[in-house]
């Protein structure tokens, strides 16, 4: 009798459970994340999906004319982006950027070393023309340099001349420390979703005498 009373009790739990299976939606997987498909260089940035954010790592090297007449020389530099806002034709990112310069002047002007730090710099990046993988950009910041000077060698010449080179051709000091300022424009060529090749000119001073000009090739890491 027992058995009997069980069964109907048995039959309903079953009933049940399968009515709560059938209520349940079928499980599907997740939709794909937007921004796929074939469009290029464009992405989306500023994380409105799972994908890049629009950040940017890079380093450069070209030549330069450096400051105090030292004449042309070399230029290396580091640089990072970090996305601050964007709209239809463009974005603005915020700038970090390092640059080490030189120049061997000989006898006339000595040798110079310059370290440009910019710990703030605005830059504007055009992105209408993502379609044939270029984007043109502006960027102007804030600079703290240190140049570094070392004495011409004079002493084989007259000591009227010597005179006369160490007052024309030398700053006050071997060592200058100054505030100062760049602006430049650039182009990003894309080579792909994570890789551009940038080319950029580059005009910085910090003082009547501290005066830089460069044209620099760099390659900018994209995430």
């Amino acid at each position: 009798m027992e058995g009997h009373r069980l069964a109907p009790a048995f039959a309903a739990c079953l009933a049940l459970v399968a009515a709560a299976a059938s209520a349940q939606p079928p499980a599907t997987p997740p939709p794909p994340a937007g921004g796929g498909g074939q469009t290029g260089p464009r992405y989306h940035e500023l994380l409105p999906d799972i994908g890049l954010i629009g950040a940017q790592v890079g380093a450069a090297v070209g030549v330069s004319q450096n400051p105090y007449q030292a004449g042309t020389g070399w230029e290396v530099a580091g640089f990072i982006d970090l996305p601050l806002a964007r709209h239809r034709s463009g974005r603005l990112s915020y700038e970090v950027l390092m640059v080490l310069s030189g120049a061997d002047g000989g006898s006339s002007s000595g040798r110079l070393r310059l370290l440009e730090l910019s710990p703030f710099a605005l830059k504007y990046t055009v992105t209408r023309f993502d379609s044939v993988r270029l984007r043109p950009y502006l960027t102007a910041g804030l600079d703290v340099t240190l140049a570094v000077r070392e004495r011409a060698q004079v002493h084989a010449l007259p000591e009227d001349v010597q005179a006369s080179a160490l007052a024309s051709s030398l700053p006050a000091h071997d060592t200058v420390l100054a505030l100062g300022g760049h602006a430049g424009a650039g182009l990003e060529l894309r080579v792909s979703r994570g890789l551009s090749l940038n080319l950029e000119y580059r005009y910085a001073r910090a003082e009547e005498d501290q005066e830089l000009q460069a044209g620099t090739a760099a390659l900018g890491f994209h995430w």
